[in-house]
């Protein structure tokens, strides 16, 4: 007699936040979570995304045909915590110093009440008054091909490439120009053309992207000071 499946069953679902799509999911196996400890042990950038972005595809429901490297990258922190809470448990404890004495101190996050608020902006950026650029958030792919990660010259290089990866397309009059139909160092030549003044107007759309966040507070265990401050970010959570 063949052995039984365990946790193949799909009992959970959750909404991805940019697109409010309904997906249902399972929580990851230990052949799965064998994985992911051995890629964040490993501290390399990009074998840490792939085996999350691999860890949440296997784990939806693949009747949803969702490409998960296409999503934005605050969705993927999000069900990445959804799927880790049915997997290890829902609350997560991590220290944080205090802003007063330095102590540091536990604190418990519940991951199933962490939300992602996706405001219904507008993506089309007027930098002229005859040219337009279309936006999006930057997709988790963009982080595993290493557009952003592998960039050289600094935090600077990087800013640029993540914005030249943004775009979707440049409107100039009548005319939708695809940015797919050029490379990143074309469309960062495009963007080093503008002035300061302009490029800004581009980059307050991804420097107002959504997070996964929640705010904390506690009272010092050592000194009594009330803390108040913003967790931000997946490495926040855990």
């Amino acid at each position: 007699m063949a052995l039984p499946k365990v946790n193949e069953t799909l009992n959970f679902t959750m909404t991805i936040p940019s697109t409010q799509q309904n997906v249902k999911f399972r929580p990851y196996l230990v052949k799965e979570e064998k994985v992911l400890l051995q890629a964040f042990e490993s501290k390399d950038t990009v074998a840490c995304l792939r085996a999350m972005s691999d860890t949440i595809g296997a784990c939806l429901d693949p009747r949803e045909n969702i490409e998960v490297v296409k999503l934005a990258t605050f969705d993927i922190e999000y069900m990445f915590t959804q799927i880790r809470a049915k997997s290890v448990g829902e609350e997560s404890t991590i220290l944080i110093a205090c802003k007063e004495c330095d102590e540091r101190n536990e604190y418990t996050v519940d991951l199933e009440k962490l939300e992602v608020t996706v405001a219904s902006g507008q993506n089309i950026v007027q930098v002229t008054d005859g040219i337009k650029v279309e936006m999006r958030y930057p997709t988790y792919e963009t982080m595993i091909n290493g557009d952003v990660t592998e960039a050289d010259g600094g935090d600077m290089d990087a800013a640029m490439r993540m914005l030249a990866a943004s775009i979707i397309a440049v409107h100039t009059g009548d005319q939708r120009i695809d940015a797919a139909s050029h490379t990143v160092e074309e469309l960062v030549d495009f963007l080093q053309s503008m002035t300061a003044g302009q490029l800004k107007l581009v980059s307050e759309f991804l420097e107002e992207m959504p997070k996964l966040q929640h705010e904390a507070a506690f009272a010092c265990q050592k000194c009594s000071t009330v803390n108040e401050l913003t967790l931000s970010g997946l490495s926040d959570f855990f």
